[in-house]
């Protein structure tokens, strides 16, 4: 079955056969093609039509690829991350970026939904809340050739879908509306049985992620919110955590060594230090330190220490790094890593490596529809999303390969933007675009390899994506 992408794209979707069933790949590489090309809403309907596969496939098969047949998303997240190789060198330790993001939803039938905190809808003073899905995201962080040498991209590979305990029974009621009232109240049981926090989903992305990378150190960047006891104690030993430590955290010494014939157990910690927030106060020799943050080169004053952070690791000290901004417009900032033998502008770099996943995110809602799918299903819920930011993963692979091999992908120059340097995921996006153009619509061809009863699906297909 003939599909709309380009022959450079689809050997890179080979590598996705031994996860599926034969049927099954070619659902997966006509949904991609689909996802790629549809300029509206990303509902599976709206993706099998953009692809040209209604000619060929009734539209019952795009929605049983998500809720029924057999495949799972952590292999295909494990094949992009095999993908990814080449670009991140084996001398090298691995990056991951953690976070979770909000998929907005409306519609008293969506499965699994919930009202959850709105970050970009609140404020410091009114908390807002939107119904929808949370996710918590795993990604690595990689150096693509067509960009900078400081700069980077965040491939997202692994997903859990977080959920609230405060659902409500209605809506849950009706997203099973065949169901009596004994059956919704035995699925809503199992699922507050199977209900887990955003930390555990974190740690066992970290787990999944380290079993991957085997002997290579892994540096996870997260945010505040998952610096808790449960991902930071019993991690993989070739994991270590980075995240923002609190300005008021509580820090002790490490514990002294037992004294011959000391009677009564260990002390599990030492003497009580002053908060970063106190020690920053009454610090008067800071160091000038230049570093690479978010592409451009910073001058920043530092200083660091080695404390034991006993309320969310208890067995080991971190290395802690207090900034201050030199101009005074920004408030003083602490951060931690658990690799005691790095330095300050290692934790400095990594962490502000963590924006490209918010950049990942933004783009995968704004021009891959992550938000748009309506799935009525636990099942299709848990795997439709996820694949728009896949699809994300492969258009900027795709664009790597391309200028790895020299035939970097034409991007639209646009004039008044004079100090733009590297194309931006919507100009990868529309390269690819233009690129399946060329084949589908301009080579002459196309109509003698395409059957006749093809033909009128073709063209709605083009016509959805023009």
């Amino acid at each position: 079955m003939d599909t709309i992408l380009p022959e450079t794209f689809r050997l890179l979707l080979l590598a996705f056969q031994p996860c599926f069933t034969r049927p099954s790949y070619a659902t997966f590489e006509t949904l991609v093609g689909g996802w790629m090309h549809c300029l509206g809403r990303r509902t599976v309907t709206a993706v099998a039509l953009a692809s040209g596969g209604l000619g060929q496939r009734h539209i019952s098969v795009f929605h049983r690829f998500f809720g029924r047949a057999r495949w799972n998303l952590d292999t295909l997240g494990h094949v992009v991350y095999t993908l990814a190789q080449p670009w991140l060198p084996a001398g090298e330790p691995l990056f991951a970026l953690l976070d979770d993001t909000l998929a907005r939803k409306g519609g008293k039938c969506i499965s699994l939904a919930a009202m959850h905190h709105d970050p970009l809808l609140s404020s410091a003073r009114k908390p807002f809340f939107s119904f929808g899905h949370v996710w918590v995201v795993l990604a690595i962080w990689v150096r693509l050739p067509f960009v900078g040498e400081g700069r980077g991209f965040a491939l997202p590979v692994l997903f859990r879908l977080y959920r609230s305990s405060k659902r409500g029974g209605q809506r849950d009621a009706a997203a099973h509306p065949t169901t009596g009232k004994r059956q919704a109240k035995a699925v809503e049981a199992a699922a507050q049985g199977e209900q887990q926090t955003k930390l555990q989903l974190a740690r066992e992305l970290i787990q999944v992620l380290a079993s991957w990378a085997g002997e290579r150190t892994v540096y996870v960047v997260a945010d505040s919110l998952y610096a808790g006891r449960t991902l930071l104690e019993q991690r993989p030993p070739n994991v270590h955590v980075l995240s923002r430590l609190r300005m008021d955290a509580a820090l002790w010494t490490p514990p002294a060594p037992r004294q011959p014939g000391q009677k009564g157990r260990s002390r599990r910690r030492g003497s009580r230090l002053p908060a970063p927030k106190a020690l920053a106060e009454t610090r008067r020799h800071w160091h000038r330190l230049p570093v690479q943050l978010y592409g451009r080169p910073v001058t920043t004053q530092v200083f660091t220490l080695m404390a034991l952070w006993y309320v969310a690791l208890r067995d080991q000290p971190v290395r802690i790094v207090v900034v201050r901004d030199p101009s005074g417009r920004r408030r003083d900032e602490a951060f931690f890593c658990t690799d005691v033998t790095v330095g300050a502008a290692f934790i400095l770099e990594a962490y502000a490596r963590r924006w490209t996943l918010e950049v990942a995110f933004r783009d995968g809602k704004q021009h891959l529809g992550f938000e748009d799918p309506q799935s009525q299903t636990a099942e299709a819920v848990r795997r439709t999303a996820p694949i728009a930011l896949l699809v994300y993963d492969l258009v900027l692979l795709w664009a790597a390969e391309r200028a790895g091999a020299g035939a970097e992908p034409s991007w639209l120059q646009r004039p008044w933007y004079r100090d733009k340097a590297a194309p931006s995921f919507r100009d990868l996006l529309a390269a690819l675009r233009r690129e399946t153009w060329r084949r589908h619509v301009f080579d002459p061809t196309m109509h003698l390899r395409c059957p006749q009863k093809w033909l009128p699906s073709w063209a709605e297909a083009l016509l959805e994506t023009a």
